[in-house]
């Protein structure tokens, strides 16, 4: 097989070669300063190609008939159709951006830039090329490169003139010429599946090793990502092949990398999240029910101009002694990513809303600033903001256990000021490990009603140290306090998730991107402590993104896009509260 694809790419190379060169060859006569470098052409229509180099020159190349018809088609491109004379003669004409009607500016603008988007906020373009620069960009969409300052101010002044590929950068509407306004067509958008209903491919029988649930494996699929990822609450890269392995041998698997496409895969009842539980089991009965309760409470949503009377409680995941998930080849530390991503939501809540915000965290040398680094040295002074300040210097538990009385003294002391309970949220940001590196994207848990306990408590003298360990170190709950819970944080969760879309930040799509808990073997699951045990009712635990894929660490080391994901989350609450109207269409990364 290998052997006889060499041959046949061989030949079809030496054709292909031969024919680029030929075009390069003629397209190097006509415009001398297009003869190297990074250069990409895609079809407009039939012989009319768009053509970018290196982010600065932009353009049609015509392919030209002998003969007479030069004129007759050139025109139909022209700003200035007498200017056609100029490439007569030629076999390929390349025609700067400059010299064409608007509507063909705008084409090729999207065609060389395809994932560019235009909606009622302006233009989002993603760089694609090395060396892209802002006036370059400015002037194609806005006609005049000058306008590049007030682009880049108005992108926070953390760009520079060069763009990074990869770098996304927002024009907005008022800058733009008449014909760059017009928006592009939305795209589809596959739904989340916390969005649609549940799933129809999974059948339910009795087997010999209990209750399964079947699949049937489409063409292309496999265990770890199409059926474990997808129907479990498995989170552990471990945990998922353990789950994968059991599956095989339930399923009569010898070779997981040899799977026929239309094989039964069994999977045990025990495994699967709750939406894809049978039909009626206690289990997909209280799923169904939080749904039916997140849309009262959706209805019911009290709208809060400007964030006025809302209260948010940030924790930075990790630091101190605990530095979290780390990639060392790319001085990527998860403690470093939470905190700038949490301050870079603390300033534009602080700068743009009325809400109140508070920290469970605090960087004894950074303080709440923000951090334009792509590399990241990693520290210990980080600090709880308990009294006393713990210097996370025990372990993750403890940490972990701290910020949740931490959370909730908070929480009472707002609630006796008379903040409503449902104007308070809570939000834990982390950076995720623990998936193989194929999976990409941000994910959020919430906390499943089924899956806490009724009360919990830390009487445990470390906690005896700190105010908050001695005066909230017990949690209780009712089964309708925790329903409530899981049904105002899945209605948060699911806008923050829509938000993260327009901002074209890359959301989870193995599976469902929404979880209620977190899978170890068939028989045990748990809700992160933060989350279990905070009283206020709107929590999530977010996960930005996978350290381990190299996309997503490209992402997470962007201050542009982590400043990007800090717009999407207070637009999030905006949008929660009903502070600021806006699309339900989301993008993709």
């Amino acid at each position: 097989m290998w052997k006889t694809n060499n041959q046949y790419i061989g030949v079809k190379m030496s054709r292909v070669l031969s024919v680029v060169t030929s075009v390069l060859i003629c397209f190097i006569v006509i415009v001398a300063d297009v003869s190297a470098g990074e250069v990409m052409r895609r079809e407009i229509e039939p012989g009319v190609l768009a053509l970018g180099k290196d982010g600065r020159t932009l353009g049609l190349e015509v392919r030209l008939p002998q003969g007479s018809g030069a004129e007759r088609i050139l025109s139909k491109y022209l700003v200035e159709p007498k200017t056609w004379k100029t490439y007569e003669g030629r076999l390929n004409s390349f025609v700067p951006f400059d010299g064409l009607k608007p509507e063909y500016k705008r084409k090729v603008l999207l065609t060389v830039y395809p994932n560019d988007v235009i909606d009622e906020r302006g233009w989002t373009h993603t760089a694609t090329f090395k060396g892209e620069t802002l006036w370059s960009l400015s002037h194609w969409a806005t006609g005049s490169g000058a306008n590049h300052k007030y682009v880049q101010s108005v992108n926070g002044n953390k760009i520079s003139g060069t763009l990074l590929r990869g770098q996304m950068i927002r024009i907005p509407l008022r800058y733009l010429t008449p014909i760059m306004k017009q928006p592009t067509p939305k795209p589809f958008i596959e739904p989340t599946p916390e969005l649609v209903s549940l799933t129809d491919e999974l059948t339910y029988k009795n087997d010999r090793g209990g209750r399964v649930a079947v699949y049937r494996l489409k063409r292309g699929e496999n265990l770890y990502s199409s059926v474990v990822q997808r129907f479990t609450d498995y989170a552990e890269n471990a945990d998922v092949v353990k789950a994968c392995e059991e599956v095989a041998r339930l399923s009569g698997i010898r070779d997981v990398r040899d799977i026929d496409a239309g094989s039964e895969i069994l999977i045990p009842i025990g495994m699967l999240s709750d939406q894809y539980q049978p039909a009626g089991s206690q289990a997909r009965v209280a799923f169904d029910e939080t749904l039916k309760e997140a849309e009262r409470l959706k209805r019911a949503t009290v709208a809060k101009r400007d964030l006025n009377g809302v209260v948010v409680i940030l924790d930075p995941g990790h630091g101190g002694k605990d530095h979290g998930a780390a990639h060392s080849g790319s001085h990527l530390y998860e403690d470093e990513i939470n905190y700038d991503i949490t301050m870079r939501i603390v300033e534009l809540l602080r700068s743009e809303t009325d809400a109140k915000v508070y920290l469970t965290m605090k960087d004894r040398s950074s303080g709440e600033g923000i951090s334009d680094r792509h590399r990241f040295t990693h520290d210990a002074d980080e600090e709880l903001l308990t009294n006393p300040p713990h210097p996370n210097n025990v372990n993750s538990k403890v940490s972990a256990n701290l910020r949740w009385m931490l959370a909730n003294n908070i929480y009472d002391r707002e609630r006796k000021a008379g903040v409503p309970s449902q104007n308070i949220v809570f939000t834990s940001v982390h950076t995720d490990s623990i998936f193989n590196a194929s999976h990409r994207g941000a994910m959020i848990y919430i906390p499943g009603a089924q899956h806490r306990r009724a009360e919990e408590k830390r009487r445990d003298s470390v906690y005896s140290k700190y105010a908050e360990g001695r005066t909230h170190n017990t949690f209780a709950s009712t089964a309708s306090e925790r329903r409530t819970d899981e049904a105002l944080s899945r209605n948060f969760a699911n806008v923050v998730l829509d938000e993260l879309g327009k901002h074209r930040i890359k959301r989870y799509t193995g599976g469902s991107a929404i979880r209620s808990k977190i899978q170890k073997t068939r028989t045990y699951a748990f809700v992160p402590a933060v989350l279990r045990n905070t009283k206020v009712p709107t929590k999530i635990l977010i996960e930005t993104a996978n350290l381990q894929n190299s996309t997503d660490r490209q992402r997470l080391a962007d201050p542009w896009w982590r400043q990007e994901f800090a717009k999407a989350y207070v637009a999030a609450l905006k949008r929660h509260y009903k502070a600021d109207g806006g699309t339900t269409v989301a993008l993709a990364d």
